[in-house]
């Protein structure tokens, strides 16, 4: 009976790349499971899709914005205008505040709108009624 040259090779490839496939690691590598969400861990996967609790619209997005400001001290109201993940916030503040008070709202308002609203870059201006 006379072996053919491809089938040798194949009968000495095939337990090679056995071992190669499913040969034992060192067992240090672990799998990262789903977050339990439901959705098989979509919701982390894709923040902006409107199954996830972190999708938001403009209007929301805004509403956020303004609600993080108004409860501010002097402040009478706010005028929002948004460009891609750049937000302008005019806040106009009481008549007759100092310069020091108009900086402190100016501040406050900063702040206040980074940690409602964290994935917008903010360009805070104060005006005097």
């Amino acid at each position: 009976m006379k072996i053919r040259p491809g089938l040798l090779t194949a009968a000495v490839l095939l337990p090679m790349l056995l071992t190669a496939g499913c040969g034992g690691g060192d067992g240090t590598s672990r799998t990262k499971s789903y977050q339990n969400d439901g959705y098989l861990g979509m919701t982390n996967t894709n923040p902006s899709l409107p199954l996830t609790p972190t999708y938001h619209t403009y209007e929301v997005d805004t509403r956020m914005m303004r609600d993080a400001v108004t409860p501010i001290a002097g402040v009478r109201n706010v005028r929002i205008v948004m460009n891609g993940a750049n937000a302008s916030i005019r806040v106009i503040t009481a008549k007759g505040l100092s310069e020091q008070e108009n900086e402190r709202i100016r501040s406050e308002a900063a702040q206040a709108l980074q940690h409602a609203v964290p994935r917008y870059n903010f360009k805070v201006t104060t005006r005097s009624e």
